[in-house]
């Protein structure tokens, strides 16, 4: 199932160069995003417009604003425990729900903990006899670095702020009291239990992140906001909880593009 990273950023900077539409059957919507000016904030009618796609394909996060974080907390959760129940319902009835749910919940909620977005979407495919399920969720806030750099979080580049964040560094502040693991976990439960890969791009840094480890490129585009990618096989994974407890994911050689 793997790709080289090398392999898929040359695909993608390809797509972009040539202006290729991407297949709405696929759910690699990079490019989309690394079009967009650094400052500009992407639009529902935009990503539906290029992607050939429905309304109904792609599913809007509701947007708080900071300032409520502290009295909105418990409604921002309430909130994704019933938007990752819609989103659940559009896979195979086969799938380890309860390991995706969790999973989407986590990752949704790092989202409105870090990345102060003003539009963020979820997307969810499958393969071919469901054999692969493709979840992309994108947001254009601040990004990993932006966020690392608001809090005076030092690291040498984009590249290095995904591979802190994806080991525990973090900028969760005490006033913001979602719950969450981080995206450690989420990396391991991909990755390990599941046995896919997971793709983080922000800034100009992506890491790749499967059963070897992390795989980093310094990417040619900066991208607005965060995008992530998981491929993951559409097996039950014996007991989460074996991914839950912090564990070091090492590096393995980057690629430059």
């Amino acid at each position: 199932m793997r790709n080289s990273l090398k392999e898929e950023i040359k695909k993608l900077n390809y797509d972009i160069e040539n202006r290729v539409i991407v297949n709405p059957n696929k759910l690699t919507i990079l490019p989309l995003i690394q079009n967009q000016n650094i400052k500009e904030k992407f639009s529902e009618e935009k990503l539906s417009e290029i992607l050939d796609l429905s309304s109904e394909d792609i599913k809007k996060l509701k947007f708080y604003e900071m300032n409520n974080f502290l009295n909105d907390s418990t409604k921002i959760e309430e909130y994704l425990s019933e938007f990752t129940d819609v989103i659940i319902d559009n896979l195979p009835q086969d799938s380890d729900i309860q390991s995706i749910n969790f999973l989407l919940y986590e990752l949704l909620i790092n989202i409105y903990k870090h990345s102060q977005f003003k539009n963020a979407y979820i997307q969810i495919n499958t393969t071919e006899n469901n054999q692969i399920i493709e979840l992309c969720i994108i947001d254009d806030g601040i990004g990993i670095p932006g966020s690392f750099k608001e809090d005076s979080i030092k690291f040498e580049d984009d590249c290095n702020a995904i591979f802190e964040a994806l080991n525990g560094k973090t900028t969760d502040k005490e006033k913001y009291k979602l719950h969450g693991r981080g995206l450690n976990s989420s990396a391991r439960i991909t990755t390990l239990g599941f046995e896919g890969e997971m793709l983080i791009a922000s800034g100009k840094g992506i890491c790749l992140i499967n059963s070897d480890g992390i795989e980093t490129c310094k990417n040619r585009y900066e991208i607005a906001g965060t995008f992530i990618i998981l491929k993951i096989p559409n097996k039950k994974i014996e007991n989460i909880y074996n991914y839950l407890k912090y564990e070091k994911i090492n590096k393995i050689q980057g690629v430059e593009e």
